[in-house]
């Protein structure tokens, strides 16, 4: 067995991902495919469009062997904490010869050379990250604008001046540090270069983004993104409401609900950032108020929903280094009924593996914090987007 996994959200499956996905599996030569896919929350803060299940058997029915859960604590994770946690899950899978992942560069090497620099940091490019840390810039901004300082200055990183102005060029430098930390330094690196911006709202393209597909579902455009998504995807999108959903009113009531002091022990809220969010949160009405009352250069909107989302689910710091520690396991959501041989492999590896959730009693005590969250974040998902669908065990395609 050769496998090839692919770390995703699928939030929903579009032509892109397809192309992605068999390209992945043609060019590294694989004969399987393995997807460790976001659950019922994604990493930019946002609800997922459809339940957990429903995008798994849409991925499985577009070539994928099989699809497994990215745990929410990491799901909902700044970039370098989700590739870690996604990385950790890929540890224990079955036969990993390849990464495949969409980058805006499309060139592994080039990724490579960005993600050993970041490694080990210069004091020059350290001076240059702080510099606009202090002034004001968000971590991931100051990053960008540092290494291009820096390129200027070195004209032998000039080919990766601009390569952290790109979101998925980021998170795929990410993937590459996690693997190193972890000792993975076998796994082979594929990318499919991306054509077309991440967060572009052009629904006119050959490969749509996915951000695209979601706000033509939302103002009820079905029509124009019938061939921009697989038969199956288009039509579990068909049976969404839309008609708006609760997930802002819960955040916005939790962080008005909670104290100031006991917000500051939740996971990614730093000193003085709990005392923001809560006048912000105590001066608005609406979610979307108090994201824009919030938001500044250094806390951009996708880390505020994501902070808003780990007060709903009790997410605090604590919890967050505790999971770090902990072994990965494996919540399998879709598996091809004809590659069982992929489960039996798995389970020689780990003894953490989930198929249902009544599974929860044969793995590792320590993970079922974790394991419970996952269970919740779908219940909750269930009445966000005011869906009846509700599954608990993995789906045969």
């Amino acid at each position: 067995m050769k496998t090839v996994a692919i770390i995703c959200e699928y939030n929903p499956f579009t032509n892109g991902h397809l192309r992605h996905m068999l390209a992945a599996k043609e060019e590294t030569g694989a004969d399987t495919v393995i997807c460790i896919m976001s659950g019922s929350f994604t990493q930019r803060g946002d609800a997922a469009i459809l339940d957990k299940y429903q995008r798994a058997e849409i991925a499985g029915r577009c070539g994928a062997d099989m699809v497994v859960e990215l745990p929410l604590i990491y799901s909902i994770s700044p970039a370098d904490n989700f590739a870690f946690g996604a990385i950790k899950i890929l540890s224990v899978l079955p036969d990993v010869e390849y990464l495949s992942f969409g980058s805006e560069c499309g060139d592994t090497a080039l990724l490579k050379k960005a993600a050993d620099f970041l490694a080990d940091e210069p004091d020059v490019f350290r001076a240059y990250l702080a510099e606009y840390q202090s002034e004001g810039f968000s971590f991931p901004k100051s990053r960008s604008l540092a290494m291009k300082k820096y390129a200027e200055d070195y004209p032998e990183y000039a080919d990766t001046a601009d390569i952290l102005e790109k979101p998925n060029n980021a998170l795929a430098i990410s993937y590459i540090q996690a693997l190193k930390k972890l000792g993975m330094n076998s796994v082979k690196l594929h990318t499919v270069k991306r054509e077309i911006d991440y967060n572009s709202d052009d629904i006119d393209t050959e490969y749509p983004s996915a951000s695209a597909v979601r706000l033509a579902v939302k103002e009820n455009r079905l029509a124009e993104i019938e061939n921009k998504v697989p038969p199956i995807c288009y039509n579990f999108l068909k049976e969404i409401k839309t008609s708006g959903t609760p997930l802002g009113d819960l955040c916005l009531y939790k962080m008005k609900d909670i104290s100031g002091y006991d917000l500051e022990n939740y996971y990614d809220v730093n000193s003085g950032l709990h005392n923001r969010l809560k006048l912000a949160a105590l001066n608005a009405v609406t979610y979307e108020q108090f994201l824009e009352n919030a938001k500044t250069k250094k806390y951009t909107m996708a880390r505020l929903k994501r902070i808003s989302l780990y007060t709903l689910f009790d997410i605090t710091q604590k919890m967050y280094d505790e999971a770090k520690e902990l072994p990965p396991y494996v919540y399998v959501l879709s598996l091809n009924r004809n590659r069982k041989d992929i489960l039996t492999e798995m389970n020689k590896i780990t003894s953490n593996v989930l198929v249902k959730y009544s599974d929860i009693d044969k793995v590792d005590k320590r993970l079922r914090s974790l394991i419970k969250l996952d269970f919740k974040a779908q219940g909750l998902l269930n009445i966000v987007n005011r869906s009846n669908y509700f599954n608990r065990k993995m789906i045969l395609v």
